[in-house]
């Protein structure tokens, strides 16, 4: 397999700072900070921050010459200069977090040339990892197969996420949604609407790959997103044989210098179609006011 140094460094340095993440869930010993200036949105921890350090650390003693772009270091755009970039979220899904629910992640992804070329996604109390490497195919390690060496070979194959038969029509597929999407915008309210089932989560890189392993069958966000909220699971998604874009359809680039991306449809290209096609025909119908209450 290519990159199979990235990759073994990459898996490396997330569960290290996965032991850090675990620790702090189990014990609720940090400190919490907020980044918006009302002192009450974008809670940060002890925890995010120790995460960051350990996979900065781990990734820069090895590929010194890489850029690197994450949530909780400044950025001072030399990655903009950079072929390879490393993107990071050291936990995606802060609020799950602090709740106590189990559902956040460590997203990890290295971009070359503006497209992501190996993705990371660790969820370190459920002991899900799960990676995909550019035209090498997506992989889920669970439990105990994480205690050993990088499956190689034959024997990784094992492993690998096979596209799931997603149904062809969006009654019959179940779709991931945030709840506060659905509770404050009526383009996601009524999309929901037209699903057999809905699950809910936050963090949107568990989301994603929740999807390649077939816990549902699309994931939707309006919400803008960051780069490292995406680059990691985006490519196990499209490893997965699922289609990646934003919530109007774009492709998704990063290691540009706005990081913001307008939200993200994941889904097989048929259910992609008809999502697609749902919100591009509301927004029309509400003159693009796609937050309308």
């Amino acid at each position: 397999m290519e990159r199979v140094e990235e990759l073994e460094v990459a898996i490396d340095a997330v569960l290290n700072a996965g032991k850090i993440l675990e620790q702090y869930f189990k014990n609720k010993n940090y400190r919490i900070t907020y980044k918006s200036k009302s002192g009450k949105g974008n809670p940060v921890t002890d925890a995010d921050i120790e995460s960051n350090k350990v996979l900065m650390e781990r990734i820069k003693l090895v590929f010194p010459d890489d850029g690197w772009l994450s949530e909780e270091t400044a950025d001072d755009q030399t990655r903009l200069e950079k072929e390879r970039v490393w993107i990071v979220d050291p936990l995606d899904g802060t609020e799950e977090f602090l709740e106590g629910i189990p559902m956040f992640s460590i997203s990890l992804a290295l971009v070359e040339n503006k497209v992501p070329v190996l993705g990371v996604v660790y969820n370190p109390v459920s002991k899900e990892l799960y990676f995909g490497v550019r035209g090498k195919g997506a992989y889920i390690l669970k439990g105990r197969e994480l205690n050993s060496a990088l499956p190689k070979g034959r024997e990784l194959q094992n492993f690998l996420l096979k596209s799931k038969n997603h149904p062809n029509s969006l009654d019959e597929s179940i779709l991931i949604l945030s709840r506060k999407e659905v509770d404050s915008v009526k383009l996601i309210r009524e999309l929901a609407k037209k699903f057999k089932n809905v699950r809910y989560a936050r963090g949107i890189a568990y989301k994603i790959v929740s999807v390649a392993g077939g816990f549902a069958d699309a994931v939707v966000s309006v919400y803008n997103k960051s780069e490292w909220d995406l680059a990691g699971a985006h490519i196990v998604a499209e490893e997965a044989g699922l289609k990646v874009t934003d919530s109007y359809g774009e492709k998704l680039y990063y290691n540009e210098k706005d990081v913001k991306r307008k939200g993200v449809i994941v889904a097989n290209e048929f259910l992609h179609s008809e999502i697609l096609k749902f919100v591009r025909g509301t927004m029309k119908d509400n003159d693009n006011k796609i937050w309308e209450l």
